[in-house]
Order: structure tokens, then C-alpha cells, then sequence
């Protein structure tokens, strides 16, 4: 919220990605892209085993939050000629 009253009120969020299991909230950067501001990732240990996983991308993006903006993958640093 005081992002917001500060101006910045575009992104996307707030949300909850799915493999971390942290909240998520994205603001516009002055570039047009998105940067994300989270909290409450998952903390494994380095004496605990894990197991790594492919996991499908419908599967891996976010479990619950608004639609992501369409223009969200775009990177608008990225040079165009």
C-alpha cells in the first residue's frame, strides 16, 4: 500500500507462487518490466535431502492471484532494431 500511494500502482499480485510456496507481488520497473517483491519462500536446509523435479509449467507458475498483465514475459530492455 505504499507502493501505491506513491505511485505505483501498475504490476500484478499479489499472488502465491506454486514451488517456492512465497507470496509474490510485481511492479513496473521505470523500464516497463516487471520486478518482484516476495516473502514467506520455503526454507530446506543444506543437511536435508531434495529431491529436484521437472515440473510442467501450468504446474510451476502461481497457484492462486490475478491473471498475470499479457505483456508480462515481454522484456522491454531487450535492444530492437
Amino acid at each position: 500500500m505504499q507502493m501505491a500511494d506513491k505511485g505505483f500502482s501498475k504490476g500484478w499480485g499479489l499472488g502465491r507462487h506454486v514451488l517456492g510456496s512465497n507470496f509474490f507481488h510485481y511492479v513496473r520497473d521505470p523500464w516497463g518490466s516487471y520486478s518482484e517483491y516476495s516473502s514467506d519462500i520455503d526454507y530446506v536446509s543444506a543437511d536435508h535431502d531434495w529431491d529436484a523435479g521437472d515440473h510442467a509449467a501450468e504446474d510451476a507458475f502461481y497457484i492462486w492471484g490475478p491473471t498475470p498483465p499479457d505483456d508480462f514475459t515481454v522484456n522491454y530492455e531487450e535492444a530492437t532494431d
